[in-house]
């Protein structure tokens, strides 16, 4: 159980208390999207605060806990008096708003209130058979978001018409959301990594990166390639084929302990030997999983080991002004042996040329 290890945890690092208020962490130990902070402690049942709003919710989903409504004016109190009930020396958190640190530290002077966030994550960080299962889910509904787009893309559309038509096939597919803004980057807006959705119309000759994630009972999938439309130039294929060959390469080394920056830099080399390294700017991946950017790190300054039951991103990526810019992206399962795609999709430069 999630918050009995959570509880060994915390006996280990001498907590007395823990308070979780990251949304996506309450889910993971409670089950409910309704709760606003979760207090666990090493004797008493965990107790679970939530707004009224969302009360009834929280009530019906959460399990494991106390459920207790709150009006906003009286979190404080509740807290305090939680705390005081143990007298609790040592009070753990995740990511406190800065309104109730600063308000627990003031009423509180018995207790030191520190940051321990990597508890939470070091359990988080390892997917259990169910999550995984759930993620293969969410990699299974972004590959159809994206086929979508592949079947609607032709010169004269539009970038919002594309989409729409991933967010329609995805939804119609079981997802419950996205798990980010989809971006669809065209012509000269493909050297923007973080592009959005805008009403430029597709042209022959374009390159389209699409970057794109389904959500399914909260876990998320990330999934990136890039079109061309029409027949490619040389220069094209080639920028196409090194972040290809980039990406191959990082995968054949993705496995239990592998180290992040270790993975990046394989990724940078091919990159970097074709004279783009400069055009590589940002790292190569990032864990997933209830959100859509968690530990495991894959950078350049990376300090974080592979573990099998690690889900992290393989996305290198050519952004170069003028020309155009190449990502090529799969949601990635760690194991001893390997890695196994969530997200699957054509990737060859046949394939993706429209």
């Amino acid at each position: 159980m999630r918050l009995r290890r959570l509880v060994e945890l915390m006996e280990r690092e001498r907590i007395d208390v823990y308070i979780i208020s990251q949304k996506s962490s309450i889910y993971y130990y409670s089950g409910t999207t309704g709760g606003t902070f979760l207090l666990v402690n090493l004797d008493f049942e965990p107790l679970l605060l939530a707004p009224k709003v969302d009360y009834t919710i929280s009530l019906e989903q959460a399990k494991g806990c106390r459920v207790y409504p709150y009006k906003r004016d009286q979190i404080l109190e509740i807290i305090e008096s939680e705390l005081k009930k143990i007298n609790a020396r040592v009070i753990g958190f995740d990511d406190l708003p800065i309104e109730v640190y600063k308000g627990l530290n003031e009423r509180y002077k018995e207790g030191e209130f520190i940051n321990t966030s990597k508890i939470i994550w070091e359990m988080r960080k390892i997917k259990d058979p169910q999550e995984e299962a759930l993620m293969r889910r969410a990699g299974e509904l972004a590959s159809i978001g994206m086929n979508s787009i592949m079947e609607s893309l032709r010169e004269g559309v539009r970038e919002f018409e594309l989409a729409a038509e991933a967010v329609h096939s995805m939804m119609r597919a079981g997802a419950e959301g996205l798990a980010f803004p989809i971006s669809i980057a065209s012509g000269p807006r493909s050297v923007y990594p973080h592009a959005g959705v805008t009403d430029r119309e597709i042209k022959r000759g374009d390159f389209v990166t699409v970057d794109l994630g389904a959500s399914y009972k909260e876990y998320k999938s990330d999934l990136t390639r890039t079109f061309i439309v029409g027949r490619p130039t040389k220069e094209k294929a080639e920028i196409y084929e090194t972040v290809l060959k980039a990406k191959e390469a990082a995968m054949m080394e993705f496995k239990e302990g592998a180290k992040g920056r270790d993975l990046d830099k394989t990724a940078r080399d091919i990159i970097d030997k074709e004279g783009s390294s400069e055009y590589f700017v940002h790292s190569l991946g990032h864990g997933v999983g209830l959100d859509i950017h968690e530990p495991p790190s894959l950078s350049e300054i990376s300090e974080d080991t592979l573990t099998s039951g690690n889900i992290v991103t393989c996305e290198p990526g050519i952004y170069i002004p003028g020309k155009g810019g190449v990502r090529i992206e799969d949601t990635v399962l760690v194991g001893r042996g390997g890695a196994e795609r969530l997200t699957r999709f054509v990737e060859s430069l046949d394939e993706v040329c429209i």
